[in-house]
């Protein structure tokens, strides 16, 4: 058994990455399988709605000039999913909001192919103070 987590923040190995590291520390005491993949510098755009990845049932995006494709084959070959973020002025960053948009979109179109897989969110939220 494998779980992926995807690490949303725009700082590598901070704080997102740690709590995502928590959650695995217990996952490996249970004998799964983990990786992290960073998002941070890496390009990676919004969906461009195109719909080409319905036209194409081939698993991946058509938009083959960033992360997306790398991060849907990592997806689809785990048994669960991790997906980390920061909550920056109320919602998650760009960053991992198209990763949900991009990934999501072609599940979509290739009939729900993340449908079973376990699923979890980590969000990291800074205490108030200057």
């Amino acid at each position: 058994m494998k779980v992926v987590g995807f690490n949303g923040s725009a700082r590598k190995d901070g704080n997102t990455a740690k709590m995502i590291e928590y959650a695995f520390a217990e996952l490996e005491k249970e004998g799964i399988e983990t990786e992290l993949i960073q998002l941070a510098g890496q390009p990676l755009r919004g969906c461009t709605a195109c719909y080409k990845c319905f036209a194409n049932k081939d698993r991946r995006c058509v938009v083959d000039n960033d992360i997306a494709n790398h991060c849907i084959a990592k997806m689809d070959a785990a048994d669960g999913i991790i997906i980390g973020s920061p909550s920056y002025f109320a919602a998650i960053t760009p960053e991992a909001k198209a990763l949900i948009d991009r990934c999501g979109m072609v599940a979509r179109a290739n009939g729900d192919m993340f449908k079973r897989k376990a699923g979890a969110g980590v969000v990291a939220v800074r205490r108030g103070g200057a």
